[in-house]
């Protein structure tokens, strides 16, 4: 198996980059990509620790289209262009006063929300809504994640901030101009009718995008069915990972998903030769 969609400490999720590399080595994957948000930090210790296994380096993007946020993934990049690394940079830090504005609001009305509590261990982590839901949680405001963010965190809830977002075609050039295969994440995600997803597919293919995520851990075999339909239909690539964040969520498991995710050894053989053709 393979699992091409992992986040490590260096954005939201819960194990460092060399842990990682030793869980994936230990459960006999055949490959992975590292794919945290908005961020190649973790990419040059993996290469420096040269993993036994095959391994691509990633990253995950968040984008607003039309006012909905979706995710595209891009594989193979440059993780030295100062292209891509200088407009990550700028984004973080927009996000960073997004983040600052929370906190804010929190503590305007006594909660004990900081900004190290936030950053934990890791001080130069990519603060999501996940890490204010894991420090309400800690605190004991919040007796789980799910509520946090409905009590907390949603879009309607009175301590959220919208944070600033790259649109899809900067994106999408972005990871091509970093020498990268730049994916749609789990599409199936975004609340769109069939119709609308597969227009949404067509508009981002028109702009460069190359591939599809088909296996995902929250995807039906239905929905995997459709993706493979309109991945040959599209000429796209199909990938597949477990959106794995360790214990932030804990359900979800390194290369199995929710116990079932298979994702294909000969799809990373594909991506890999069409990274080298990039």
């Amino acid at each position: 198996m393979i699992d091409l969609h992992i986040h490590s400490t260096c954005s939201d999720g819960t194990l460092s980059p060399a842990q990682i590399v030793s869980q994936a080595e230990s459960l006999g994957l055949y490959g992975f990509s590292l794919t945290d948000h908005d961020t190649t930090e973790g990419i040059p210790s993996i290469l420096a620790l040269n993993p036994r296994i095959h391994f691509i380096p990633g990253i995950e993007i968040s984008c607003d289209i039309s006012g909905r946020e979706i995710h595209v993934l891009g594989y193979g990049i440059d993780c030295a262009s100062k292209t891509l690394n200088d407009r990550l940079t700028a984004i973080r830090e927009g996000r960073m006063n997004r983040n600052l504005k929370m906190i804010s609001l929190f503590q305007k009305d006594g909660y004990p929300v900081t900004l190290e509590k936030l950053q934990g261990k890791h001080p130069d982590t990519v603060i999501t809504r996940a890490h204010f839901a894991r420090v309400l949680q800690e605190e004991g405001i919040c007796k789980t994640k799910d509520e946090a963010f409905r009590k907390y965190l949603g879009e309607t809830c009175k301590y959220f901030v919208p944070k600033p977002f790259l649109a899809p075609e900067e994106t999408l050039s972005l990871i091509r101009a970093a020498g990268g295969i730049p994916v749609l994440a789990h599409p199936f995600q975004y609340h769109y009718s069939n119709e609308e997803l597969r227009h949404l597919i067509e508009y981002l293919k028109d702009n460069g995008l190359l591939g599809l995520e088909v296996y995902h851990s929250t995807h039906h075999i239905g929905q995997i069915t459709r993706l493979r339909e309109w991945a040959k239909q599209y000429s796209l690539l199909e990938t597949g990972g477990s959106d794995f964040h360790g214990t932030n969520k804990p359900d979800i498991q390194l290369g199995t998903g929710r116990g079932s995710l298979h994702v294909p050894d000969h799809l990373m053989d594909r991506l890999e030769e069409a990274w080298q053709k990039q």
